[in-house]
């Protein structure tokens, strides 16, 4: 089953759904979730997915006449459940607060191109200081937690107490942080630099 990636956010949230409620979701409720201007929109990205062999309209009547096909042909072992946090600044680093997970969202490895090992979570970025390295205001970050993270790697941070997102650099056996925006200047600690986690796949809503 080949699937563009908008087609498999769809199909994502399809079988997310019907794992949290039961039952599968509506076009406006696939509306709402991922802002499409048009219930035609939706009924196109679902015809797609049929004609794939990944889901089928039932016959009858109703609203949540979608049924996932192709479910049970996916291992349960390639889906991956990770907790969803709060913004990270992709900017100016912002005081940290420890929060529990807004939400969660499902997701298969080949789509992430990793397989998510225990801890692994998702941040919402907030700012424009990493959009160099193709990191935009609005995504979201998958992020690892690593014990030994390496110079060169994107890493979610505190640097003296605050949060940010930034690439981790080493110069003369100083670490700090660099921003992938030349409107940003470099992060050096005051004090402390905790290395939260490195980031290992960017999710982008279309």
């Amino acid at each position: 089953m080949s699937l563009t990636d908008r087609q498999r956010e769809i199909y994502d949230y399809i079988v997310a759904f019907r794992r949290e409620n039961g039952c599968s979701p509506s076009i406006p409720e696939i509306q709402r979730h991922f802002d499409i201007r048009s219930p035609n929109g939706v009924a196109g990205h679902l015809a797609a997915l049929e004609a794939k062999g990944a889901i089928r309209m039932a016959d009858r009547v109703g609203s949540r006449r979608i049924e996932v096909v192709a479910e049970k042909q996916m291992s349960s072992e390639l889906l991956h459940t990770l907790p969803v946090y709060g913004h990270i600044p992709a900017g100016l680093p912002q005081e940290y607060q420890v929060s529990a997970a807004e939400s969660t969202a499902v997701f298969d490895e080949t789509m992430l191109g990793f397989k998510p090992r225990e801890g692994c979570f998702l941040l919402k970025v907030r700012g424009e200081s990493m959009k160099d390295a193709g990191i935009l205001n609005g995504d979201m970050v998958v992020i690892e937690p690593s014990p030994s993270p390496s110079a060169g790697q994107i890493v979610a941070a505190l640097i003296d107490g605050e949060s940010t997102l930034k690439r981790l650099v080493r110069v003369k056996g100083r670490w700090f942080l660099q921003a992938e925006n030349v409107e940003y200047p470099e992060l050096h600690p005051r004090a402390d630099l905790v290395i939260q986690g490195v980031v290992r796949t960017v999710v982008r809503k279309l």
